[in-house]
């Protein structure tokens, strides 16, 4: 099997989990938004919390062609990279794209 098929299936499924997961913790509704051919995987949530409306993403992983797993988002305490790494992604192709660029080059993982 290919990396990014790889790499889609980890990432698909730990999103699905995480979505599971959160559903059963909370009342808020999880939306699990995949896009396999683009390698899109957003997991939103949905609802209220009295008078408080919560709308908006939890976890936003991209899967790009050349194989770098980014990850745009995360909005858990789960530590959704560590997760990541933990299932297969190597260190190498994971872009902790909610850090800058500059920030990055220090990290140990993908600047891009």
């Amino acid at each position: 099997m290919d990396k990014v098929k790889k790499y889609k299936q980890i990432v698909h499924k730990i999103i699905a989990e995480v979505g599971t997961f959160l559903s059963k913790a909370s009342d808020l509704e999880s939306l699990l938004l995949i896009d396999n051919i683009n390698g899109q995987y957003m997991l939103m949530s949905d609802g209220w919390e009295g008078v408080e409306r919560h709308y908006g993403p939890v976890v936003h992983v991209e899967v790009k062609k050349d194989g770098k797993v980014w990850l745009r988002y995360d909005g858990t305490d789960l530590e959704i990279g560590q997760t990541l790494l933990k299932k297969g992604i190597q260190p190498m192709d994971l872009v902790p794209a909610f850090h800058s660029p500059q920030a990055r080059v220090h990290s140990g993982y993908a600047v891009a």
